[in-house]
C-alpha cells in the first residue's frame, strides 16, 4: 500500500512537473479561458427572483352551530401536492399570462448594449399581425421597433420597411398585408436608437416559457405553506406577475369552493314554488273536506297515531336526504350506506304499522287524519327548503376559500443570475483541463525520448550530457556561447561531456572525435563549436573540421567567408596547411567544408582522407570532425571511421529509441572500435532536476 501510495504521488508530481514545462501552452488555454468566462458573466443578462408565501388551510365553519351539517357537504380541503398541480395548471397559469401580456415579448438587439448592460425595455400589450395575408414567398423575420425617444417609436415590417410611427399608451390599428395589424406598447424605456425584436408566443408556448421561469414548493413537511418564486429580467415586471398569479388561484379557489354551493342553491329555488303549490293543495282538500263533513272530534288515540306518523315520515325523509349525501361520497357498499339503507327500512316497518293502526279508526277520522298528514308534511318540507335555502345563502356569502396569502411578492435589488465569479473561476478551471489535456495527450502520443536512462537501458550507450539551450544572444557573433557566456547552464552541461569524453580517452593520445546528428536541426554544430572552444581553453590545440561537405556552416560560426576547404584538399587542389584558419578563441583552428565538391562520398571513404585525419594528428592535441546528419546520408559514417570516439547528437523528446539504435548502428557500420556515447540538446529542465542559470556564478 505504501508503494502504490508512493507510486500515485509521483505521477501526480511528474504530471504537475509536465504541467509547469509546458507553461506556453497552459498560460494561453487559461487566459482564453478567462477572457471567454469574463465575457459569458457579461453577456448573461441579470435575472431577478421574487417570492411570495401562501397557506393552504381547512375551512372551519364558524356557523355550525347555526346552520347544522349543511355546509360540512362544502368544506373540503386539498392536500399541498393538490394545490401545487392546480396551481400549475394552465386554467390558471395561462389567466396571468394573458392578463400581464406575456405572450408578446420585445428583446433588445444590440449586442454592445448588453454586455454593457445599458439594453433599453419596451413592453407590449398588443402585437396582431395577420402573417397568413403576407405572400409564403416572402421571407418572413420578426419585425423591429426603433425607439425614436422616450415616448415615441418606429414599427418595421420584415422587410424593413416603416409601418407605423407610434407613441406609448396608444392602441392603433391599421392596415397591413389586405388585413388589419393591431399594435400598442404600453411601457418603453430606452434610448434613441435602441431596437428592438418583437414575437409572438401563441398561448402554449407562452405558458411552457412561463412554467420554466415559475417555481413553486412547500416549505417544510406538510406544513401547509407554499413558497411561489418567479424570475424575469426585469425585478418589477416579476413582482407583478408573481402578485398576479397568487391573487388569480385566491380567487379562483373561493370561486370553485362556492360553485357547489351555488348549484344546490339553484336547484332548491327551482323546486320551491312546487313544494308550495303541494302544501297550499294539500291545505285546500283539508279546508274543503272539513267545510263538506264539519267539526269532527279526534280522540287521543288518533291524535297519538297522528303525531306518531309525522314524526316517523319526518325522520324518514331526514334519513333519505342524509342517504342522498353520502351517496356522493361513498360507494353503495359502504358501511355508512349500508347502515342508512338499515335505518330507513326500520322506519318504513313502523310506518306501515302506523298506516295499520290507522285503518282501525273510523272513515271520519281515517280522512281527517290523512289530510292533516298531508298538511303537516308539505308544511314541513316547505319550511325545510326554506331553512336549506337561507344556509346556503349564508354559506356562499361567508366562503373566503382555503388559501391565504401571507406574504406578498416584493421588488429586489440583487439579481441570483449570473454567478459572475463563479462563471469566470468555472472558465478557468476549463481553461486548466483543456490545457492539461492537450499538454497529456501530446505526451501520450508523441513518440519522442526524454528519458537519459531509457537510453542508456534500451541502447547501451551512455549519455554524456544533456544540454539545454543556452542563451541565444551568445551564439551571435564570431565567437561561441562558451568563450562568451562561460557561467551558462549548456555550457555547464557541455563541461560535463568534455570530462566524460576526458575519461574515456586514453591517456597521451591525441584522439579524433567524429560528431553527427539524427536529422538537421538537432543542434550538432553548436556542440562542436562549443566543444571544441571548451577543449582549446584547456590549452589544448584544436583543430575543428567541418566534414559536412554538401551543407558545411561552420565557417558561418566565425565570421568566415566560405571558400576553400576540406573538399579541395582531398581533391589534392590544394594542400592542407592552405585551408587551415585560426579563430578568435586561441588554440582553436577551424577547417571549413570547402566548395560543394561533386561527389562527397567518395572523398570521405577515401584513403586520402584517412590519411590526412592520420597525419593532423600529429600536429594537434585533439581533432573534432562535425559530420552530416547521419539519418539523410552515409557521409557521417564514413567521416567518423577515423574517429576514436563517437558522439551521436539528438533533440529532447523529438526522436524514437528505434531511430536512435538505427543511428547509432549507422554510425559505427565503419568503426566498430570506437566507443560511442549521445548527447541529448535542447534538453528541457524542470526545478527539481537542480538546474539553474548561470550555474557557475554559485
Amino acid at each position: 500500500m505504501a508503494a502504490s501510495k508512493k507510486k500515485e504521488e509521483t505521477d501526480l508530481f511528474d504530471l504537475l512537473k509536465d504541467l509547469v514545462k509546458n507553461w506556453r501552452i497552459m498560460l494561453p488555454c487559461i487566459f482564453i479561458a478567462g477572457i471567454i468566462g469574463v465575457f459569458v458573466a457579461l453577456w448573461i443578462r441579470p435575472i431577478y427572483q421574487v417570492d411570495a408565501l401562501l397557506q393552504i388551510e381547512s375551512k372551519s365553519n364558524k356557523s355550525v352551530g347555526m346552520m347544522g351539517g349543511l355546509p360540512s357537504l362544502f368544506a373540503t380541503s386539498s392536500p399541498a401536492e393538490t394545490e401545487i398541480e392546480l396551481i400549475k395548471s394552465r386554467h390558471i397559469i395561462g389567466e396571468a399570462v394573458e392578463k400581464m401580456h406575456l405572450q408578446y415579448r420585445a428583446t433588445p438587439v444590440n449586442g454592445i448594449d448588453r454586455l454593457l448592460h445599458r439594453e433599453g425595455r419596451m413592453e407590449l400589450s398588443l402585437y396582431e399581425v395577420p402573417w397568413e395575408s403576407i405572400p409564403a414567398t416572402e421571407k418572413i423575420v420578426p419585425w423591429i421597433a426603433e425607439a425614436v425617444d422616450s415616448t415615441s417609436f418606429n414599427l418595421y415590417d420584415h422587410n424593413k420597411k416603416v409601418v407605423l410611427s407610434g407613441s406609448v399608451g396608444t392602441t392603433y390599428h391599421f392596415p397591413y398585408a389586405g388585413d388589419t395589424a393591431v399594435f400598442c406598447v404600453h411601457r418603453m424605456d430606452a434610448t434613441p436608437g435602441q431596437k428592438f425584436e418583437l414575437l409572438k408566443l401563441n398561448r402554449l408556448d407562452a405558458i411552457s416559457a412561463f412554467k420554466n421561469a415559475f417555481n413553486i414548493k412547500e416549505k417544510g413537511k406538510k406544513t401547509g405553506i407554499l413558497e411561489f418564486s418567479y424570475k424575469d429580467i426585469y425585478p418589477d415586471r416579476a413582482t407583478l406577475i408573481l402578485n398576479e398569479i397568487a391573487t388569480t388561484y385566491l380567487r379562483q379557489n373561493v370561486e370553485q369552493r362556492n360553485a357547489e354551493a351555488q348549484k344546490t342553491l339553484e336547484f332548491l329555488e327551482k323546486q320551491l314554488p312546487d313544494v308550495k303549490a303541494q302544501m297550499d293543495s294539500s291545505l285546500l282538500k283539508f279546508n274543503t273536506y272539513r267545510n263538506k263533513v264539519g267539526s269532527v272530534d279526534i280522540g287521543a288515540e288518533t291524535q297519538i297515531i297522528l303525531e306518531k306518523r309525522n314524526v316517523l315520515q319526518q325522520k324518514l325523509l331526514d334519513l333519505q336526504q342524509k342517504k342522498q349525501s353520502a351517496i356522493r361520497l361513498f360507494q353503495p357498499e359502504h358501511p355508512t350506506i349500508k347502515t342508512l339503507e338499515e335505518q330507513e327500512n326500520n322506519l318504513k316497518r313502523e310506518l306501515a304499522n302506523n298506516t295499520a293502526a290507522t285503518k282501525k279508526l273510523p272513515n271520519t277520522q281515517q280522512e281527517v287524519l290523512k289530510l292533516t298528514n298531508e298538511v303537516d308534511m308539505s308544511k314541513h318540507m316547505y319550511t325545510t327548503m326554506l331553512n336549506n335555502i337561507q344556509q346556503l345563502k349564508l354559506v356562499s356569502a361567508g366562503e373566503v376559500g382555503s388559501v391565504r396569502i401571507i406574504d406578498f411578492a416584493e421588488e429586489t435589488t440583487q439579481p441570483v443570475k449570473p454567478k459572475k465569479m463563479l462563471i469566470v473561476f468555472a472558465a478557468l478551471f476549463i481553461g486548466f483541463l483543456i490545457g492539461s489535456t492537450i499538454i497529456t495527450l501530446r505526451s501520450k502520443f508523441s513518440n519522442g525520448v526524454r528519458d537519459a536512462s531509457f537510453i542508456e537501458r534500451e541502447t547501451g550507450f551512455s549519455v554524456y550530457a544533456k544540454v539545454p539551450k543556452g542563451n541565444p544572444n551568445g551564439t551571435k557573433g564570431t565567437r561561441p556561447l562558451a568563450v562568451v557566456e562561460p557561467d551558462d547552464v549548456a555550457v555547464e552541461s557541455l563541461r560535463a561531456l568534455r570530462s566524460s569524453l576526458e575519461f574515456s580517452m586514453e591517456e597521451g593520445s591525441n584522439p579524433t572525435i567524429g560528431i553527427s546528428g539524427l536529422i538537421p536541426g538537432v543542434g550538432k554544430s553548436f556542440i562542436s563549436v562549443n566543444l571544441a572552444a571548451l577543449y582549446a581553453g584547456l590549452g589544448k590545440k584544436v583543430l575543428l573540421i567541418d566534414a559536412d561537405l554538401r551543407k558545411g556552416r561552420l565557417h558561418k560560426e566565425f565570421g568566415i567567408k566560405r571558400g576553400k576547404g576540406l573538399s579541395q584538399v582531398l581533391l589534392n587542389e590544394v594542400s592542407v596547411e592552405d585551408v587551415i584558419k585560426s579563430t578568435e578563441v586561441e588554440n582553436l583552428f577551424i577547417m571549413q567544408c570547402g566548395m560543394v565538391p561533386p561527389n562527397p562520398s567518395e572523398l570521405l571513404g577515401s584513403k586520402h582522407y584517412a590519411a590526412m585525419i592520420s597525419e593532423l594528428e600529429k600536429s594537434y592535441d585533439l581533432i573534432i570532425v562535425d559530420t552530416p546528419p547521419i539519418m539523410l546520408v552515409t557521409d557521417a559514417a564514413l567521416a567518423c571511421r577515423v574517429a576514436s570516439q563517437i558522439v551521436m547528437v539528438i533533440e529532447y523528446n523529438k526522436h524514437s529509441i528505434d531511430a536512435i539504435k538505427d543511428g547509432m548502428t549507422q554510425l559505427l557500420k565503419g568503426n566498430t572500435t570506437a566507443h560511442a556515447s549521445v548527447v541529448i540538446n535542447k534538453y528541457v529542465h524542470s526545478h527539481s532536476d537542480g538546474y539553474g542559470y548561470k550555474y557557475g556564478k554559485y
